[in-house]
């Protein structure tokens, strides 16, 4: 029941803020290719374990930012933030570590039950 609320209030957030960007002629392209270059890094944000990765990823945001201030795409954040929301219920319900499955260790089990 939680995951199914959870899920609803994100739909809601998302579809809020597209309807915002529709309202306030705000651009939906940009948005999109917010939301287009975060949504991965925020899915997968648990393979981000090393110093390289985080500083990468870091440097990547800040250069974005800072081109995006610069350029005028202010819209940009607002596909950054659907991406920040959906990525992180998609890693937090569905993208976690999990251990592999090891058929030494199922024969093992198996071998122990009878």
């Amino acid at each position: 029941m939680k995951n199914f609320i959870i899920g609803i209030i994100a739909a809601i957030i998302v579809v809020g803020l597209l309807i915002f960007v529709i309202e306030t002629d705000r651009s939906i392209l940009q948005m999109v290719f917010g939301f287009i270059f975060f949504i991965i890094p925020f899915s997968f944000i648990s393979s981000f374990s090393s110093k390289i990765m985080s500083f990468l990823f870091t440097v990547f945001v800040v250069l974005l930012g800072y081109i995006s201030y610069k350029m005028g795409y202010h819209d940009l954040w607002i596909g950054i933030l659907e991406a920040a929301i959906i990525g992180g219920a998609t890693y937090y319900y569905r993208i976690r570590k999990t251990s592999t499955f090891s058929s030494s260790d199922y024969i093992e089990e198996a071998k122990n039950q009878t």
